[in-house]
């Protein structure tokens, strides 16, 4: 049975097109987009390689078996060797709607065979070494949370203004008011970073603070565009 990856792409603002018509041409067609901005100070240019300029996240369903040839397209297409262009990782999907893969999996698009292995157009070794961690924050805290993040080893992140809806029942069991303007700061991070990283975030705008922030993570296989920084002098 085929498997199934979100791959998620982040871009300046206005560039999330050009990954569009990419994965247009891969004959993937469930794709979503949002607006987000960069968390990296100016001084480290953030471990995504990105920096604080306005961002666009599109967010693509894609069977595994495709992403062979879609990879090494996107590093090339979107220039993600270059430091500040972009990242593109994949998160290994547990369900799907029924109707999705066989729109995904039509034999329109034929892989082409002499394409490299999975494993070599990855930027980094399978087994989870990335993971995505999501802290879900009021408005206007996602420099605490970047602050907390940075303390523990974080070098920046992205983040994407959301609105809470039906909270009401949750509010009541809480005992506390909860703001429906949210925003999430999504930081990629190296596993061995995550649970400190996590732990920093929670201390400093977790549900307890008047950020009420919500944290999870989530295991990242294909990265691409990661740029590691050199020492700082």
């Amino acid at each position: 049975m085929e498997h199934f990856k979100l791959i998620i792409t982040i871009v300046d603002r206005g560039k999330g097109g050009k990954a569009v018509d990419l994965f247009r041409n891969f004959h993937l067609h469930f794709d979503f987009a949002c607006l987000g901005a960069g968390t990296a100070s100016s001084r480290i240019l953030n471990y995504f390689g990105l920096d604080e300029t306005a961002k666009e996240l599109v967010w693509t369903l894609a069977p595994e078996s495709r992403l062979r040839a879609l990879l090494p397209r996107a590093r090339q297409v979107l220039d993600l060797d270059t430091r500040g262009k972009g990242v593109l990782f994949t998160i290994p999907l547990t369900g799907l709607s029924a109707q999705v893969p066989p729109v995904l999996i039509k034999p329109e698009y034929e892989e082409d065979k002499e394409d490299s292995p999975m494993e070599k157009t990855s930027s980094v070794p399978q087994g989870h070494p990335y993971h995505l961690v999501l802290a879900i924050v009021n408005r206007g805290c996602d420099q605490q949370v970047m602050e907390a993040a940075r303390s523990a080893g974080a070098k920046g992140g992205t983040v994407i203004n959301a609105r809470r809806v039906g909270y009401e029942d949750v509010q009541n069991m809480l005992g506390f008011t909860l703001q429906p303007e949210k925003e999430i700061v999504a930081i990629l991070l190296p596993k061995e970073q995550k649970l400190p990283v996590m732990q920093a975030i929670n201390k400093a705008a977790g549900l307890s603070t008047d950020c009420r922030g919500v944290l999870f993570s989530l295991p990242v296989d294909d990265v691409l565009g990661i740029a590691e920084l050199a020492p700082q002098p």
